[in-house]
């Protein structure tokens, strides 16, 4: 550490104590790899988007391409870092980072990376991965790169004798342990010379024959809360090698399945898996489809039942892509065929089998008629359940779906339905454009689904539950996905060095690759459905206010109606943060009248990309960040004024009196001065997706 990084010391303590930000530059010592970039000198450069205090260090030449700098006392509150070439002297400046980069490279002249907001592994190298001036880059972990990162928990697994696995049938004996690695709320399970026992064998179909990394199936010898799941004994290490989104597809798709609500959704957990002593890369152990009381929780039928009142149930069926042994094969209405593998019960009886093809024929007639405001076919599958399972699949554009890893079940009754769910498989979302149907022209058969879209009303069932989705959920999708990013970062980086041929290499732009075409599949939907207003005091989200919703907030009042997430946002109809008495009051004087609700502050942007919206206003002397850190969050909604001229919007309802906004292109680069002081109502403007933009406010002034 040089004498200048010495001298910093008393500085950074004090920073410490009073910026205000989201990223922490570590104590301890990381490294830069100049091998690219070449630079004479390599300095680093941090600080703060809003407070103007930057800083200046040198780094040290260790040998060859490799710098080092050493971070005497964590320092928190920083927005972003960089690694420069540049000629500014060491020590803190009084401006912000932003301007201080855009000096080094604008006034100065001067090389650096790219800005990164991503935390800092101690010992780990920052490796460009472009030589040019404006180079990106990833940490790695020095040494061995087919190593695990130590930022998730791992799976050690040995086989006995060190045997392969080679079989998707046959079981093979093992051991394990997980090492939680440190990361709090994860417990260690067995240890390296404690291990427990377990089996483990293949599983899959495609991701098995068709990939070096492989999925596995494992039967713990107990019961086990592994990475704070159910205990159960019985997980999947999910391998998703064909997942080159960000390992976002399941991810989300599990998400989504549970936020409409669907029976069960399988927990996953990310993990590092060894196996004898080889690093197989970042896995997903998640929770495997089986009847159970925690997972599909149905009367469990015993094989080769005769008696034709137990017979009705319980059904655990997938409608499958690939030809089983134990299946029922049938003809859709459409002339497809039907590949139903049940799963419970496992093996058949001659009653048994006939019950089951009859259910799937008789709700295939039903299905298959002219009339379609004849809804009998709603008699054999839930349309609720069905409609929750379709939009979960809608959203990521999976044309797979209703083709193979498609589940249903039906509890034991005569008057029981087909429930569709749980979810599984979304190896295939956003493999085209999204801007049309799933069934509509999909790449693969898809069982009923295409048909059932026909009937009147389950386009009205499917409508509720978006509008639910919409009002509820969708606005906090993109910091979920950034949240789960996040957690598996630095694990990906090892699992893209162990695959290369497969993995998330540069997982920043993967996440944002999945984030465009999930904000494009929204767009088109909410094109053709619509985007619900929120309704003040609609509690029961049936699009209107009245007695009902009164009933509703009564129930939920006197303990009648378990107050979930969904509820407690719809419940507080005043908005003070918690459902009282006092939403009662306001929910009658909605209903009578006498309730002028906020109209909130609403902007609006013509754009030919899609652009961000960086946002903050000020209270009581301090910077309030409205919106996310910088650049803010990418605009998803839109609207469509009168002369048919498509916004970009977002909605502010917030009791500042007023706030300030930035457009731009998701970097500083692109993007506008502040635009200060929107009060109350709609404003109006053209933004050119670089550093231009026109207030048109007056023109729309009526809308």
């Amino acid at each position: 550490m040089t004498k200048k990084n010495i001298l910093l010391l008393p500085m950074l303590m004090m920073l410490s104590a009073f910026t205000a930000g989201a990223l922490d530059i570590p104590q301890g010592t990381f490294y830069f790899d100049n091998s690219l970039t070449k630079y004479t000198v390599v300095k680093f450069v941090f600080g703060s988007y809003s407070n103007p205090e930057s800083y200046v260090m040198s780094m040290t030449h260790e040998d060859d391409d490799l710098w080092s700098i050493t971070i005497p006392e964590t320092v928190t509150g920083m927005y972003r870092y960089c690694f420069a070439e540049t000629s500014l002297a060491d020590g803190m400046y009084n401006e912000t980072f932003p301007d201080l980069k855009d000096r080094i490279s604008n006034t100065l002249g001067e090389k650096r990376t790219t800005t990164c907001e991503l935390s800092i592994p101690v010992g780990w190298v920052f490796t460009p991965t472009s030589g040019s001036n404006w180079a990106t880059g990833m940490w790695v972990k020095p040494g061995d790169a087919m190593s695990y990162s130590g930022t998730l928990p791992v799976m050690f697994i040995n086989t006995e004798g060190a045997v392969p696995i080679t079989s998707k049938e046959e079981y093979v004996y093992a051991d394990y342990y997980v090492d939680n690695m440190g990361i709090e709320g994860i417990e260690n399970v067995g240890s390296q010379d404690a291990p427990q026992l377990m089996e483990i064998r293949g599983r899959g179909n495609y991701t098995w024959s068709d990939f070096d990394k492989k999925p596995y199936r494992i039967k713990l010898d107990q019961k086990t809360p592994l990475l704070g799941m159910k205990r159960n004994k019985h997980f999947a290490l999910l391998a998703h090698p064909d997942d080159k989104l960000g390992f976002l597809r399941n991810t989300v798709g599990f998400e989504l399945s549970r936020r409409l609500g669907l029976a069960w959704t399988p927990a996953q957990q990310p993990v590092e898996v060894v196996l004898n002593g080889d690093y197989l890369g970042l896995y997903m152990l998640t929770e495997i489809i089986r009847v159970e009381p925690d997972r599909v929780n149905i009367t469990e039928q015993a094989n080769y039942e005769t008696n034709r009142f137990l017979i009705t149930g319980g059904w655990l069926v997938e409608i499958d892509n690939y030809l089983e042994e134990e299946q029922v094969r049938t003809v859709e209405g459409n002339g497809n065929s039907i590949w139903s593998t049940y799963k419970s019960p496992e093996l058949l009886s001659d009653e048994q089998r006939t019950y089951l093809t009859g259910l799937i024929n008789t709700a295939n007639a039903a299905i298959y008629v002219s009339d379609k405001t004849n809804n009998s076919w709603e008699k054999y599958i839930d349309p609720d359940t069905l409609a929750c399972f379709y939009l979960t699949q809608e959203l990521l554009d999976d044309t797979e779906s209703f083709h193979g890893s498609c589940y249903w079940h039906k509890e034991n009754g005569d008057s029981t339905k087909i429930m569709f769910g749980p979810v599984w498989d979304f190896g295939n979302a956003f493999h085209r454009t999204p801007n049309r149907f799933i069934y509509d022209q999909p790449a693969f058969t898809q069982t009923w689904i295409g048909e059932i879209a026909k009937f009147p009303h389950f386009q009205e069932i499917v409508l509720k539950h978006w509008n639910r989705y919409v009002r509820i959920h969708h606005k906090s999708m993109d910091e979920f996905i950034d949240d789960f990013i996040g957690k598996i970062y630095y694990a990906a980086m090892s699992d893209a060095a162990r695959w290369p041929q497969y993995g998330n290499p540069d997982i920043l732009n993967d996440r944002d690759t999945f984030k465009s075409y999930f904000h494009s599949k929204y767009s088109w939907l909410a094109s053709q459905w619509g985007e619900p207003s929120d309704v003040p005091g609609d509690v029961n989200l049936d699009g209107s206010v009245n007695a009902a919703d009164v009933t509703l907030l009564y129930d939920i009042l006197l303990g009648g109606m378990p107050l979930d997430d969904e509820l407690s946002i719809l419940a507080d109809v005043n908005h003070d943060g918690s459902v009282t008495s006092a939403d009662v009051t306001t929910l009658y004087d909605i209903i009578l009248g006498f309730y002028v609700p906020e109209t909130g502050i609403v902007i609006n942007v013509q754009c030919d990309i899609q652009p961000h919206l960086y946002s903050w206003t000020y209270f009581d002397g301090v910077n309030v960040i409205l919106n996310g850190d910088w650049p803010g969050a990418t605009m998803t909604e839109t609207r469509t004024t009168s002369d048919g001229t498509v916004w970009w919007t977002k909605r502010f309802d917030t009791d500042y009196d007023s706030i300030n906004i930035i457009f731009n292109a998701g970097n500083s680069q692109h993007q506008t001065t502040n635009i200060e002081g929107l009060t109350t109502g709609n404003h109006y403007f053209i933004y050119d997706g670089n550093k231009t933009y026109h207030d048109v406010t007056s023109q729309y002034s009526n809308e």
